[in-house]
């Protein structure tokens, strides 16, 4: 909307109305935004999207859980490994 020369009440008060509108539609706009953000980040939700993306896609999410349970294996190993050896 643009705003131009006024130069009557009635042109303000039309000019107000159409402002107030456009504000309680933005408003509308932001809460339906909110709403969605606030659903998304819910934690259930955040673990379902985590193992979608990693079940149903994003190669690069599942390489690195296999990285990482592969460190921990590791870590396992060596640990009981260090274990045995100083117990002789």
């Amino acid at each position: 909307m643009k705003i131009g020369n006024i130069t009557t009440i009635g042109q303000l008060r039309d000019t107000i109305r159409d402002l107030e509108h456009q504000n309680y539609i933005n408003e509308q706009h932001m809460r339906a935004r909110v709403g969605q953000v606030s659903e998304r980040l819910k934690p259930a939700n955040l673990i379902r999207s985590l193992l979608g993306s990693i079940f149903h896609g994003g190669g690069e999410a599942r390489s690195s859980l296999l990285r990482m349970a592969i460190g921990i294996a590791t870590s396992l190993i060596v640990k009981r490994v260090f274990k045995k050896g100083l117990r002789r």
